[in-house]
């Protein structure tokens, strides 16, 4: 009969817990080399990445804004507005006076209520009924916050803020020399950066004239 002493199975046990602890130290050293660490490549592909979307970001993200900033090209639709306003204003109307002014002929401009508005003739346009008080400056006539301008001179004129039309002019209320058919809220002739233009064909006392607005 075999008897098996207890000292020769703790032997056994201890051999392979041995075993199993250097199988577990190998495998954990196989799996740390093999996970490779951050080399310079990856950072220059990362910072890449990273200054890509930056990029993007500055380029794209002031575009968000545009619709509630007053843009350059809000200048031609004030323009438009005034030049439509003043044909409005100066129009011959057949119920001068009235809220609901408006011209009896597109472009016909009232003779009274042109010299009134370009000579700031506030007697004149009461006697006349003109719907405008001209003794206002035109940037509170129009609503406006820049400067502009308002001319009429010959349909060929190159240069309108220099030379606007200077005409004799016949009304009900009498005969008007030398009027000066320009008006502006600073001085047209000064050099400025931008100045966007819109113009209308007009008739003053039956001869065509070309209404220009200067914007700047």
């Amino acid at each position: 009969m075999t008897v098996h002493s207890p000292v020769g199975w703790a032997t056994t046990d201890l051999a392979g817990s041995a075993e199993r602890s250097c199988s577990t130290a190998a495998d954990t050293r196989a799996g740390v080399s093999g996970r490779r660490a951050q080399t310079q490549i990856d950072f220059a592909v990362g910072a890449g990445v990273f200054l890509l979307a930056l990029a993007f970001v500055v380029a794209f993200v002031p575009t968000l804004f545009d619709p509630f900033t007053a843009a350059e090209t809000a200048a031609p639709v004030v323009g438009n507005r005034v030049a439509a306003g003043t044909l409005d204003l100066l129009g011959a109307s057949s119920t001068p006076g009235s809220t609901l002014h408006a011209a009896t002929k597109p472009g016909v401009l009232s003779p009274a209520c042109t010299v009134a508005f370009f000579e700031t003739n506030g007697t004149l346009a009461t006697e006349r009924d003109c719907p405008f008080d001209p003794d206002e400056d035109l940037d509170v006539l129009f609503e406006l916050d820049g400067d502009l301008g308002v001319i009429i001179h010959e349909l060929n004129e190159s240069a309108p803020a220099e030379n606007p039309a200077v005409v004799d002019v016949e009304t009900r209320a009498g005969s008007f020399e030398d009027v000066t058919l320009s008006r502006s809220t600073a001085d047209p002739t000064a050099p400025v950066d931008d100045v966007t233009l819109s113009g209308r064909i007009v008739s003053v006392n039956g001869r065509q004239y070309r209404l220009t607005v200067r914007v700047w």
